[in-house]
Formats: structure tokens, C-alpha cells, sequence
């Protein structure tokens, strides 16, 4: 049997881990959004590193906010090494104690999308909900597979093709947790049942956790500098990367198009909004962060002019749009962090 895709769907994730995690805590019949590790999380904070092939990427922590938000919806993560000598047996019991796991994996061997066959390999995140009884294959939940137009989708993945994935180590300036299985359990199923605080279905932050969750993000982006120094820093790997070589440059430009407006600014930012507006954020909050949007949308399109010309006119641009972003993005925590004390002492 080859790997391949058993149901296509439209909807995906913002981030393969952070939507298996929401994956897990469905499967574990207590319902958590993304959007919800996100807040929890403290998802909606970035810094800036290389990715898995040196190009400069702009992300959210991902391990540090998935394991986060999921320990503040009351579930325990737990990490186990992957056994390679014996990953089958491993796995199996994995699953009939947690009936699902999520792993990291290297997208050069999941050959069940022509995007993983096609294009450069990178690090991802897939749930796996069962292995066949002869270890011969598994059912792998697939979260969000980037294209043209992305979507998610259940997957039969040969076990070979998997533990190839598991073993092929690669990693990133924000990404080095290959090589374990990831689980939940749920910290409110007491003896066999779930208690009040977890049988009213999905759940979702009231407004005063939300304005907390955001406040507590705004402390962190003044406190600690990956966070606030993230773009200029961010800023400084794409004009060394875009210094390089034309081929160099080339990549580079796509992968700032991927990063502001594709993967990560701009889809991270459009939770955000839901975020602010369920945290009753003031209108100067909703207006800066409307400004940081068009700010990294404008960066997108400008990425991918460069990518075909080089000129130096639009690394100009990209160069002004950066100082912008920098300042949008200051202001909007200062924003947040400010409307969160008005709401506090009129509580």
C-alpha cells in the first residue's frame, strides 16, 4: 500500500502544531480551538532566527506556546523519545493509551501530497490517530498542507514512510524537537468522567481571560527581546540573505512573502483581531492592528516583486516598510498593555 490521501477538506490550521494540538484535545473529547492555544499560549508574540534550510523566518515559539496554551486548558503534555529500534510496538501502546499522538517529521518522505514530493523539504506536524494491526501503515491527520491553496486532510501513511520522516533530523532556529511523540491527557477527567468545567462542549476564554492572556502577552514583548526586537532583527537576516547570491536573493524574497503573508503575520494576526474584539480592545488597539495588517500584507507583495526584479527601488520599500512594522508593532502592545489597566481599575 502507497501513502495517499483518504479525505481532502478546505479547512486548515494556522500552524501544524498548534492545529494537531487542537486535533489531540478534539480526539480526547474536550474540544479546544486553536485560537484558544494561541491566547493561552501566548501564540501571538514572534521572533525572528533561520529556518530549517538558513533563510530567514519571522515566527511565533511554536513548541513553547502549543505546550503552553494546552497546560492552561487544563490538559498535561507528555513527550516520549521515539524507540526507532522498535517504533511500532512503541507507537501501538502510545495510542491505546492516548488514542492519538502528534510527531514532528521531515516532508521529504510523506509521500501522500504532491507538495511535500515537489517542493524543498521543511520541518511539520501530524497527528497520528492509529497503526495497522502488521505495522504496515498508519492514519495521519494532516492539519494544513501549504500550496497554492492550502488544506488539510486524513492521510494513509505507509510505516515506512513515517518512521523515514520521524529519523530524517531537521531543524530550525525555532524548531529542534524531532525525534519524540507528543500526547495529552485531560487534567479534568476525574475517574472515568469529565467534570462541571469540562462538559459544556468547546470551550472559550470569557472576555477578562482574554484581556488577560493579552496583557500578559503585552508584558512579555517589552520584557523579553526576541520578542521586541523580533522585526528589526527579522529585518536584518532578509538583507543579509537578499546580499547573497541572485539564486539566494530569490528564495529569500518568496520565503518573506510566505512568512509576512502566508504562514505566519498575517493568518496569526487574523486571530489576533478576533482575539482583541472578544477582549473588548479599545478602538485605538483595533486601528493599529488593522495598520500592522496592511503593513505585512504591503511586505507580501513587495517580497514577491523583489523575488522577480532585484531592484533596489523595492528593497528600498521593503526597508521603509520594516521601520513601520517596528513601529505598528510597539504601538499596538503599548496599546494593549495600556487598555488592559483602564479595564483593570474600572473592574
Amino acid at each position: 500500500m502507497d501513502s495517499h490521501i483518504v479525505e481532502r477538506y478546505d479547512e486548515t490550521a494556522v500552524n501544524c502544531l498548534t492545529g494537531s494540538y487542537s486535533v489531540l484535545a478534539d480526539i480526547a473529547g474536550r474540544p479546544v480551538e486553536e485560537q484558544t492555544v494561541f491566547e493561552r499560549g501566548d501564540g501571538y508574540l514572534f521572533q525572528a532566527g533561520l529556518d530549517e534550510s538558513g533563510y530567514p523566518e519571522y515566527i511565533f515559539p511554536v513548541e513553547e506556546a502549543g505546550a503552553l496554551g494546552m497546560t492552561r486548558s487544563n490538559f498535561t503534555v507528555h513527550k516520549e523519545p521515539i524507540h526507532f529500534k522498535a517504533p511500532g510496538p512503541q507507537l501501538e501502546a502510545l495510542l491505546r493509551q492516548h488514542r492519538a499522538v502528534i510527531v514532528w517529521v521531515n516532508t521529504a518522505h510523506l509521500n501522500y501530497a504532491d507538495v511535500y514530493r515537489d517542493n524543498n523539504p521543511y520541518l511539520h506536524a501530524v497527528v497520528v490517530e492509529r497503526i495497522a494491526a502488521d505495522h504496515g501503515h498508519v492514519d495521519v491527520r494532516d492539519s494544513l498542507v501549504v500550496g497554492p491553496q492550502p488544506f488539510g486532510c486524513r492521510a494513509v501513511v505507509t510505516f515506512h514512510d513515517l518512521v523515514r520522516s520521524m529519523a530524517d533530523r531537521i531543524k530550525s532556529d525555532a524548531h529542534d524537537a524531532m525525534g519524540f511523540f507528543y500526547a495529552v491527557s485531560d487534567d479534568l477527567r476525574i475517574g472515568g468522567s469529565v467534570d462541571a468545567a469540562g462538559t459544556a462542549g468547546e470551550e472559550r476564554p470569557d472576555g477578562a481571560e482574554l484581556s488577560g492572556a493579552l496583557a500578559r502577552q503585552a508584558q512579555r514583548f517589552f520584557a523579553e527581546d526576541r520578542f521586541r526586537e523580533a522585526v528589526r532583527r527579522y529585518q536584518a537576516l532578509c538583507e543579509e540573505c537578499f546580499a547573497g547570491p541572485p539564486e539566494r536573493t530569490a528564495i529569500g524574497a518568496r520565503r518573506l512573502f510566505h512568512h509576512a503573508s502566508v504562514l505566519y503575520a498575517v493568518p496569526s494576526l487574523k486571530l489576533m483581531a478576533r482575539s482583541l474584539r472578544g477582549a473588548g480592545a479599545s478602538d485605538h488597539s483595533l486601528t493599529l492592528h488593522e495598520e500592522a495588517t496592511r503593513h505585512w500584507e504591503a511586505m507580501g507583495v513587495l517580497a514577491l516583486r523583489y523575488e522577480v526584479t532585484s531592484a533596489p527601488s523595492v528593497s528600498r520599500r521593503i526597508t521603509q516598510r520594516f521601520a513601520q512594522l517596528d513601529e505598528v508593532t510597539e504601538k499596538l502592545w503599548q496599546s494593549v498593555a495600556a487598555g488592559s489597566k483602564v479595564r483593570s481599575r474600572s473592574s
